[in-house]
């Protein structure tokens, strides 16, 4: 069992702004550190995923939360990984106007203090993406999603892959041992435990095809902007394919079923891709 230090309060998606500019201006203000009354998730996966991490939500000030949640979970990552990792994440940052704090001094990289950390550090670059992917296709956005939101979102969909990459840096006997046995435990060993049980992963996916069909409406042919975007968003399926496969290989994943993981993944990765051409031929299920 993951022994947690404290919370690591986030917005429910659903309230995140719709603006750079309001994390920016959040960024500028100083304020307290978020604290609840906590808003437990409606579903009860959701709630066991963010319990697991450590994750809490609160509907006070969305914003100034993520902002403050940007900062911890990008410090403490730094903390565990030394420079590896920080170009790519203070870009990410900058790109919501936030300043990242010199890092704590070291601290414990245990293997599941590490996953921890990383997959807060994870889930706040995912729900920055989603502002900045709601930037991208705000009203106004008549000819374009505006490409300086698209950039944004490249720009932290990298440092997802980045922050995916820093949250397995341990040996595949760390996670046999340590860290998989604490995710299958209690009504986990029933259900399983995924990733897609987490309300930031759908929001992202809901905000992708969102600027997949503004985009298929005024520039059907592609542009930079487009392909930037899947660039990046291929980067983070690339570096989570490469987890899968250093720690499950074709081994069945925690949701178990009859597929391995890396097939699964497979298709997912696909799927995601189409979002961001909805007019390509080989259109796939919404997964």
């Amino acid at each position: 069992m993951i022994t947690h230090t404290g919370p690591l309060w986030l917005p429910p998606p659903e309230l995140l702004p719709a603006r750079l500019a309001e994390l920016s201006d959040a960024a500028a203000r100083p304020g307290p550190t978020p604290r609840g009354p906590a808003v437990r998730p409606p579903d009860g996966r959701d709630a066991d995923y963010d319990a697991y991490f450590g994750i809490a939500r609160t509907s006070r000030a969305p914003a100034y939360t993520l902002v403050h949640a940007l900062r911890a979970s990008a410090a403490d990552v730094l903390s565990r990984s030394g420079q590896t990792g920080e170009q790519a994440l203070r870009a990410a940052l900058a790109a919501c106007g936030v300043t990242a704090p010199p890092p704590p001094g070291a601290r414990s990289d245990a293997p599941l203090a590490r996953w921890r950390s990383g997959h807060r550090l994870f889930f706040t670059l995912t729900q920055a993406a989603v502002v900045a992917l709601r930037d991208a296709t705000a009203e106004g956005a008549r000819r374009h999603p505006f490409p300086a939101g698209t950039r944004a979102a490249a720009e932290l969909l990298r440092a997802c892959a980045v922050a995916m990459q820093l949250t397995a840096s341990f040996t595949p006997v760390d996670y046999e041992t340590l860290v998989r046995p604490s995710m299958t435990t209690g009504d986990r060993t029933e259900d399983g435990f995924s990733g897609l049980w987490s309300a930031d992963h759908r929001a992202l996916v809901d905000e992708l095809r969102r600027w997949g069909s503004a985009h298929a409406r005024t520039c059907p042919a592609g542009c930079p902007s487009q392909r930037e975007l899947s660039a990046s968003l291929d980067r983070v399926h690339s570096a989570h394919h490469g987890v899968c496969a250093r720690f499950v290989g074709r081994g069945p994943s925690l949701l178990g079923g009859h597929d391995d993981a890396l097939a699964t993944l497979t298709r997912l990765t696909a799927a995601r891709r189409r979002l961001l051409r909805p007019r390509a031929p080989a259109e796939g299920p919404r997964i």
